[in-house]
């Protein structure tokens, strides 16, 4: 008996098939959220070694050495990638690289007058500031389902990260918030940037362009410092090359196949494993608030990705 597939709003069909669920491929898009939940549990995994190792590194030396062995590890695996960069290629991956190693210095600059909570709280509003740049900057409209998610995994995050309720803003804070801004820029021009340039170019010069503007910076921010020993060497090689590698390859792989709401939605986890893994590695108890975070923002998530049957994929 014939079957009819859907693939982007076209019917394909096929006769005399038999489709077995057990061996139907999983699609591009499961796909896509299952590597970005991978992604941002290894990412809340690192935040203790981060937190551990800024005992024996300046912060912005830490993001600069992290970088530079991200860049290392992929031109040694990628070598080819480097040959025929277009121009247009060339000017994305530099805007790309400002973004991200603006997030990253922005966090860091602001914890020197912030909270750690209050700074994982801040950062994470990301989740809520995607779609709202995504429209003012793009006119992309994203579904009330979407923005219901946003916003209980919102409250989620306030719940996990804020130790007490307070509006008052420090300069940390306003820091903070900036770092939330130009992350969810990241998302937002990468997930625009991807169709129309390879993916792996654009990584590529991600790394090498965030490694060189960091080492050109580092002297302007701060007096930079290391202590090396066997404990910061392998928590670099860790983060350097988990963390920030194959986790940044894997980001730019997954968000050909989903959208950028959909990638700081499920961004928007990583609080919660950060305080998992502080309760496995280092003891930390996590309170029944904490708990109730991180339920309610899987539950933001989950809300997002329901959608009625024949409904198409949005943002």
């Amino acid at each position: 008996m014939p079957y009819d597939f859907t693939l982007r709003g076209k019917t394909l069909h096929r006769h005399a098939v038999i489709v077995s669920p057990a061996v139907m491929r999983v699609s591009k898009g499961l796909q896509a959220i299952i590597v970005l939940i991978l992604i941002t549990i290894v990412w809340g995994s690192a935040f203790t070694l981060v937190k551990q190792s800024l005992a024996q590194a300046s912060p912005i030396a830490f993001i600069a050495s992290r970088f530079w062995i991200a860049a290392a590890v992929t031109l040694i695996c990628l070598p080819r990638s480097l040959l025929n960069i277009s121009p247009a290629t060339l000017r994305r991956g530099i805007v790309l690289s400002i973004f991200l190693l603006g997030g990253f210095i922005f966090q860091t600059l602001g914890l020197r007058w912030t909270t750690p909570s209050r700074s994982a709280f801040i950062t994470s509003t990301s989740v809520l500031l995607v779609p709202v740049l995504g429209y003012v900057l793009f006119g992309r409209r994203p579904r009330l389902q979407t923005m219901a998610g946003v916003a209980l995994a919102t409250v989620g995050l306030g719940l996990l990260t804020l130790e007490r309720l307070e509006l008052a803003f420090s300069y940390g804070d306003l820091l903070t918030f900036l770092c939330a801004i130009v992350f969810a820029l990241h998302i937002l021009f990468l997930g625009r940037y991807l169709p129309a340039s390879d993916f792996r170019q654009l990584f590529v010069l991600q790394m090498a362009g965030s490694a060189l503007l960091c080492s050109l910076i580092l002297p302007v921010l701060e007096r930079p410092f290391l202590v090396w020993d066997m404990i910061l060497i392998s928590y670099l090689a860790v983060v350097g090359v988990l963390a920030t590698a194959v986790a940044f390859y894997a980001q730019t792989w997954a968000q050909r196949f989903t959208t950028p709401n959909r990638t700081a939605l499920i961004f928007s986890l990583e609080p919660f494993f950060a305080a998992l893994f502080a309760y496995l590695m280092l003891g930390h108890q996590l309170t029944i608030r904490e708990w109730i975070g991180g339920v309610l923002v899987m539950g933001g998530i989950v809300i997002s990705e329901f959608r009625r049957a024949g409904e198409g994929s949005g943002s």
